[in-house]
This record gives C-alpha cells, structure tokens and sequence, in this order.
C-alpha cells in the first residue's frame, strides 16, 4: 500500500498483514480511514494513516469475494459477491 504526500512530493510504502495479501477493492471514509479487501485472506484490511496501523477483520462467509466496498458515515458496507450477503461495520 502506498500513501502520497503532496506537500512533499513523497510516497510513503506499507507492506500489506498477512504472507500473500491480493488487495482488490479500496474505499476512504470520512476520517480518512482506509479500507481494503484481501482476496487471500477472505478478510478487510483498515489502515489508519495517522497511527500507521492496520486492523484486519475476518469476513463471515468463505469465500466472501468482497469486489467494492462502500459507505455512509461510521459504517462500513462490504458486500461478499459469492455469499450474496452484505456485511456492515460499525
């Protein structure tokens, strides 16, 4: 993953948890907050570029195949294309 600063022209890269990660869909929510699904690890991956951290969440159906993730404030919406099924985090 990588994070650009425009301020000083420079790209700050972050290896992504797990041994394979095949990050897919990407979605930034109000506060800036990152997240992905990790194809891989049948998980969503957040990052928090202020602590720099990632938090993985394991998806409830294997395989979830979240292909987009989307959002309203303080939820976010990932649904699994091969469980027909819509997961929210809160």
């Amino acid at each position: 993953m990588a994070v650009y600063d425009p301020t000083t022209d420079h790209w700050q890269e972050s290896k992504l948890p797990g041994s394979a990660p095949r990050a897919y869909a990407v979605y930034v929510d109000e506060n800036d907050i990152v997240w992905l699904s990790d194809f891989s690890a049948n998980a969503v991956v957040r990052f928090d570029p202020n602590s720099e951290e990632f938090s993985v969440f394991e998806l409830p159906d294997s395989p979830g195949n979240v292909r987009q993730i989307l959002g309203r404030p303080w939820e976010v919406w990932l649904p699994e294309s091969a469980a027909d099924r819509l997961v929210v985090i809160r």
